[in-house]
């Protein structure tokens, strides 16, 4: 989880501790009100991409696997509208969702993240990008290619 938000910790008092998350203020962050799909192993990368995604706007369904994402896909296709995953994650992979999610649904935008460089072709509309990935990246990415969709 480190280096996709700026985390620091201060001391609260000597017996408790708090981690606080501070947003990416490069830029200003592109609202949104759309569903996005987020899967994801790692529950702290989960909850992150969740908390950023909100405070953008956006609805989040989040998942902790490829099997629950597809199940999610199959029950609420017509309200996603994008799909985040991670690449590599036990039993279905991130490529193999977006493909099966794309076979119900072909349009729908995608992004693959991952912490290690892809040793496998992507679909030329899915977009990679490479972790850690600051929350101002992660929501213009998305918002990007929401709008060219449209």
């Amino acid at each position: 989880m480190l280096g996709i938000a700026r985390l620091f910790r201060r001391q609260v008092s000597p017996a408790q501790e708090s981690t606080v998350v501070t947003a990416d203020t490069d830029r200003a962050t592109p609202a949104g009100t759309e569903t996005v799909l987020v899967v994801e192993d790692d529950r702290a990368v989960r909850l992150l991409f969740t908390k950023i995604l909100q405070s953008a706007g956006y609805e989040v369904i989040a998942c902790e696997n490829g099997t629950l994402g597809l199940e999610a896909a199959r029950n609420q296709i017509e309200k996603i509208d994008a799909v985040i995953t991670d690449a590599r994650m036990p039993g279905m992979q991130g490529p193999r969702l977006i493909a099966r999610i794309r076979a119900m649904r072909p349009e729908i935008p995608a992004i693959l993240v991952s912490g290690n460089p892809m040793d496998t072709d992507i679909d030329p509309t899915t977009v990679f990008l490479s972790k850690p990935i600051s929350p101002g990246m992660l929501t213009r990415e998305l918002r990007r290619l929401l709008h060219a969709r449209m």
